[in-house]
């Protein structure tokens, strides 16, 4: 069983259970609303585990509002709220995450948020910080020391969490303009460079539109950006500042949708058009592309073997996965696939897994039943006529 949570554009978060398991003909997925508000559209989504055991769930909507819940089974009750005040018109959030100390949010104009809540009736006050503005992805690393963004003109910059919210002048664009071009801010620990010019000479425009750490939670020095004009740059912030590796894989109107597959090397993206691949990591090139598509995947949540899309067709599909081939350049034999089609009466915007793994126990038959049937075996008599045609074929 693999859950999925959805929110869509009219406030709505859905859970979608789907069972491969189950028989032919039968309905594999089961849609259950956990939260109906019919006013502002859910940009982020995010799931993580809380402190009596039980899973919390945090959405950002769109009018500034965010919402923490205790999820439980099919059930979804609101522990806290609260409204991200510096959000402005044009906004929008670009991040969520539950970490150990709280929930981090980030929006598009850099306002850095850590809103922490416990059953005391006393409210506790946020932890707050400011990035710089015109940014259009934020990811937290897989061991939450790190965060990383990146934006229109702004790229792809690496941050201590905890350094980030320390005590300093809020980062505007008038001083960072006034700062030295490769001067760090406090908390930052590494910043990117563009990619070299074209053959013209050219400048290439930064517009990095998604992020996604590569690395596993032990390790988050390698980080993955899609960007406007369709490539997928890979950064090694050990060894270098600009791009170990940019390939071109968009086709329509460049990434829109970028995640890490929990298989080694592989990453899916997905462009504006209806496009949507797995991608190897160790050479660029595309492993396979689902077919069936009529809009654009605006969000992807892996899960062990199965993946869940939302689309602008207003469907959320579940599909294969398989993992890629153990030496590079070797052929893909099995390709992922469109397994269910789920039709939503509003627009699906975000996507994401429960993280929930359940163990499938094996049963080993016993030895001493083994010993049985073979002793209940009767012995087969040869006769002589098979015994000369064994002579014959040995001969």
């Amino acid at each position: 069983m693999h859950r999925f949570l959805v929110g869509d554009e009219l406030g709505n978060i859905k859970s979608i259970a789907y069972d491969p398991d189950v028989a032919e003909g039968e309905n594999k997925a089961r849609t259950t609303t956990l939260h109906a508000v019919t006013s502002q559209a859910v940009q982020v989504l995010a799931v993580g585990s809380a402190s009596e055991g039980s899973q919390l769930l945090a959405a950002g909507f769109s009018d500034g509002s965010a919402a923490a819940f205790s999820l439980q089974d099919s059930d979804a009750s609101e522990i806290h709220r609260w409204k991200e005040t510096r959000l402005k018109d044009g906004q929008r959030y670009i991040g969520l995450e539950i970490s150990n100390s709280g929930i981090l949010s980030c929006t598009s104009n850099g306002a850095l948020r850590l809103t922490s809540f416990q059953s005391d009736p006393e409210p506790v006050a946020p932890r707050l910080s400011a990035l710089p503005s015109r940014l259009r992805a934020w990811r937290i690393s897989p061991n939450q020391e790190t965060f990383a963004y990146g934006g229109d003109e702004v790229d792809v910059s690496v941050w201590d969490t905890e350094r980030a919210f320390a005590v300093r002048p809020q980062v505007t664009d008038s001083d960072s303009k006034k700062r030295k071009r490769d001067a760090l801010f406090p908390g930052e620990l590494w910043r990117g460079k563009n990619v070299q010019n074209d053959n013209l000479g050219l400048r290439q425009p930064l517009r990095i539109t998604s992020l996604a750490y590569l690395a596993p939670s032990s390790a988050s020095h390698h980080v993955a950006a899609g960007t406007e004009l369709g490539f997928v740059r890979r950064y090694d912030t050990r060894t270098a500042l600009r791009p170990v590796a940019d390939w071109k894989v968009g086709k329509v109107g460049g990434i829109r949708s970028l995640e890490k597959g929990l298989s080694e090397h592989e990453v899916f993206v997905s462009d504006h058009g209806s496009n949507l691949y797995a991608v190897d990591l160790r050479n660029g090139q595309v492993a396979y592309g689902y077919k069936g598509l009529s809009g654009a995947v605006t969000s992807i949540a892996p899960s062990p073997c199965i993946m869940a899309s939302t689309c602008l067709d207003r469907y959320v599909r579940i599909h294969t996965t398989f993992p890629l081939p153990q030496q590079t350049g070797q052929q893909q034999e099995r390709k992922g696939e469109v397994a269910e089609k789920i039709f939503m009466k509003s627009t699906p915007t975000v996507v994401v897994w429960d993280q929930v793994v359940e163990e499938v126990p094996i049963e080993t038959p016993d030895d001493a039943e083994d010993d049985d049937v073979w002793e209940t075996m009767e012995t087969a008599d040869v006769d002589s006529d098979d015994q000369e045609r064994g002579r014959r074929k040995k001969r």
